[in-house]
């Protein structure tokens, strides 16, 4: 079998479609927290806290000095908020 053979794109579709039916029932496994009445899904509220943690992030950078060396801001803070969110999401709910 040739090593740098692409598969067809009607197996690529069939794979995709496995995996899809396989994983739709994992969907609906998130917690959903009850605030005042309303529900939200735990990972919202982790997104919420994290862009407060991310704007406090930027301050102390800023304040250092150090934002001139950070490059390309927008994809750097991107990460730093998503490894805030998914941080909090493990700290806090640990699924």
């Amino acid at each position: 079998m040739d090593a740098t053979r692409v598969p067809s794109r009607r197996r690529l579709l069939w794979h995709c479609l496995c995996a899809s039916a396989v994983l739709s029932p994992l969907c609906g496994c998130d917690p959903i927290l009850s605030v005042d009445g309303a529900f939200f899904p735990a990972w919202l509220l982790c997104m919420i806290a994290a862009g407060f943690l991310l704007g406090g992030i930027r301050w102390i950078v800023s304040r250092l000095g150090w934002e001139p060396f950070v490059r390309p801001r927008v994809l750097v803070y991107f990460c730093v908020y998503l490894n805030c969110t998914l941080g909090l999401w493990l700290l806090i709910f640990r699924t």
